[in-house]
């Protein structure tokens, strides 16, 4: 899909993520050592809640500042925006810019207009009622294949526009890509539960921009302004992207 609707130029290939999941892909990547030329910048609750964040120079909790209550995520015109801010403040780290998108909550019209719950397959209750998760609804035929797949696309054409404003904003080289996919049945496999690595789930884009000029990055010891401790807004918005149930 990315292939497809990328309008970004660069050097695109296929890579296999170490995870299937959000959190697998952060344990498995940065659970070890300590990145004092990095800050990563994340709309996803995840890096607090697996204890990533103080591994980097500085982390970023935009799921906290720049929450949407309308649309249930951070949208990706607040991540660009933050983004170019905070390189202003780092301009000699790397930065990490972990969006939510395309992944749901849809941000489009078609999909805002289906119903779900968790991703976790097993339906939350809310309101009084029990909504299934979307992976539950595709898989009992209550929506179709079609109608999850053009959600999908739909969020990442509203955000790759945004991806390629940053990316010109950025300076030196940039990469593109994701922390893993989703199923919509291959394998009898819907979703992306962890420790699952099929090609829906862990081959993703590895698009390379080349600035003509580098950073020079300093490593530095890391912020301690961003120990990483469980709050009740993280949950909360865990639950609203669809982590918890």
């Amino acid at each position: 899909m990315f292939e497809e609707l990328n309008t970004i130029s660069g050097d695109l290939q296929a890579v296999y993520s170490m995870g299937s999941t959000t959190g697998e892909f952060l344990t498995k990547n940065f659970s070890t050592g300590t990145y004092p030329g990095t800050v990563y910048i994340s709309a996803n609750p995840h890096i607090q809640t697996h204890n990533i964040g103080q591994r980097f120079h500085a982390s970023v909790r935009l799921w906290e500042e720049e929450w949407d209550e309308k649309l249930r995520t951070v949208p990706p015109k607040r991540v660009v925006q933050r983004a170019k801010n905070i390189e202003k403040i780092y301009p000699n780290k790397r930065l990490i810019i972990h969006f939510i998108q395309p992944h749901y909550p849809f941000i489009g019209k078609t999909g805002q207009k289906i119903r779900h719950s968790s991703m976790t397959g097993n339906g939350i209750i809310k309101n009084e009622r029990s909504y299934s998760s979307i992976w539950d609804r595709l898989e009992s035929n209550e929506i179709s294949q079609d109608q999850v797949r053009k959600a999908y696309r739909e969020n990442l054409q509203l955000t790759l526009p945004h991806v390629q404003n940053l990316s010109k904003s950025l300076k030196g080289k940039t990469v593109v890509t994701s922390d893993h996919g989703n199923a919509l049945g291959e394998w009898g496999i819907y979703g992306h539960p962890g420790s699952t690595y099929i090609p829906p789930l862990v081959k993703v884009p590895w698009l390379v921009i080349t600035d003509a000029v580098r950073k020079e990055i300093v490593e530095e010891t890391m912020s301690d302004g961003h120990k990483q401790t469980s709050s009740k807004k993280t949950e909360e918005r865990l639950e609203a992207l669809g982590y918890k149930r």
